[in-house]
């Protein structure tokens, strides 16, 4: 009887969460851009090298081409961290492209004290070369 009575209760207050609909919440742009950020900043700290890359290229696009809606301005730490210390180099040349592209005051002093103005350069040119990757695969429609 015990069992029966959990069940019922359990579906009472279930049914109505369930029955909401989430959408209004989605609807809201601000929503799903706190959303986007969330995602990116979690997969940035990924421990696998290659998602932490994809990450990287994905904030490298999304800061770069919606500057107003995508701030990971509070994560120039964590991507300096990133640059002076992970074994990946390519990771490395991200984190610093990721870092011209998010901009400000505090990335240019640490940019002159610690890159050399080859890797400046290579950073924006590994910034030029991911949105050229991002606009031939997205933008131009497949064919064949």
């Amino acid at each position: 009887m015990k069992k029966l009575l959990s069940l019922y209760l359990l579906v009472l207050f279930a049914v109505p969460v369930l029955a909401q609909d989430s959408t209004p919440m989605l609807a809201d742009e601000t929503v799903r851009w706190n959303l986007v950020i969330a995602q990116l900043e979690t997969s940035l700290d990924s421990e696998y090298q290659s998602v932490r890359e994809q990450t990287l290229k994905n904030a490298i696009v999304l800061t770069t081409l919606y500057r107003d809606k995508v701030d990971l301005a509070h994560q120039r730490s964590f991507l300096r961290k990133v640059y002076e210390e992970s074994k990946s180099s390519k990771n490395r040349k991200l984190s610093l492209a990721l870092l011209q592209a998010i901009g400000g005051h505090r990335v240019q002093d640490f940019l002159a004290r610690n890159a050399t103005q080859a890797e400046s350069d290579e950073g924006r040119l590994t910034v030029a070369s991911v949105l050229n990757d991002y606009y031939s695969n997205h933008m131009n429609p497949v064919t064949g």
